[in-house]
């Protein structure tokens, strides 16, 4: 898998984790995968091919067989090595084949400056190539007395050269072409 949307939320960007993403230039990062939902069958998968299949945003089917779980983190391999912060569901055991629907974002740190440094922890942070930058342009709304989330019926995107984090109020797609990878983050600081 060569290309990929990405998933980036502003307060990653915030912490101090990475600068502003810039269309066209190279940057370093590993991938955090969220679990949305479980596909039948999820438990030893059928098909035992590692794949990644595109279905919106940054979301994506995958397969994958699971090649790291510790007390509080995984990783899958769906082609691409990405991993889970948290504690590994009990279908996760090492070797197993699981499906399902993911959001794939940016690394925001819990690999680099943590998971990478204990014994046995795969090599995970590619390099890509920033094709095109999306943010997130649907207005919020209360759904619950001071809780705010994105107006479903007006949700959209907006090409941007780069990324605005402290001034934009969304989410960013950072649509990638990978360039290297995988290897071990360079410093403990930074990818």
């Amino acid at each position: 898998m060569a290309d990929l949307i990405v998933g980036l939320d502003s307060w990653i960007v915030q912490d101090g984790n990475y600068g502003d993403f810039v269309q066209a230039t190279k940057v370093s990062f590993a991938l955090e995968f969220c679990p949305v939902i479980t596909l039948p069958g999820s438990g030893p998968h059928d098909r035992k091919a590692p794949s990644i299949t595109h279905r919106f945003d940054s979301s994506y089917d995958i397969v994958a067989q699971v090649v790291h779980a510790h007390d509080d983190w995984w990783v899958l391999d769906a082609g691409l090595l990405m991993y889970c912060d948290g504690k590994p569901p009990d279908n996760a055991r090492l070797g197993a084949w699981l499906g399902g629907l993911v959001f794939i974002g940016v690394d925001p740190f819990f690999y680099f400056e943590s998971h990478a440094h204990l014994p046995g922890a795969p090599a995970m942070v590619y390099d890509w190539k920033i094709e095109k930058i999306e943010v997130e342009t649907g207005p919020f709304i209360e759904t619950k007395p001071k809780h705010f989330e994105r107006d479903p019926e007006k949700r959209g995107w907006k090409e941007v050269a780069r990324t605005d984090a402290w001034h934009d109020d969304g989410g960013y797609l950072l649509h990638c072409t990978r360039l290297d990878g995988p290897r071990l983050p360079k410093s403990r600081s930074h990818p």
